[in-house]
């Protein structure tokens, strides 16, 4: 493996860590905001409903950064 393969490997590698962790970033983030909304705010009476509502959220922004990525990562080189 000479050295151009190994800087296209870990690109890639790079590329689906960021694909990844804004998928998963972004569902933890609508669950932590919808629990935050359930107990802090509402005090427990809405509970669980902002918290479901803020993971169907944050899985919704993760797809669509998914979308983001994949349609970044189809450009030619010179236009990233």
């Amino acid at each position: 493996m000479g050295k151009g393969t190994w800087e296209f490997l870990w690109e890639l590698i790079g590329e689906a860590l960021t694909v990844g962790l804004a998928m998963v970033g972004s569902v933890l983030a609508g669950a932590v905001f919808g629990w935050l909304l359930d107990e802090k705010i509402f005090h427990g009476r809405t509970s669980p409903w902002f918290t479901v509502i803020g993971i169907g959220l944050g899985a919704a922004g993760g797809i669509k950064n998914v979308f983001y990525f994949q349609r970044r990562m189809n450009r030619p080189e010179d236009e990233r």
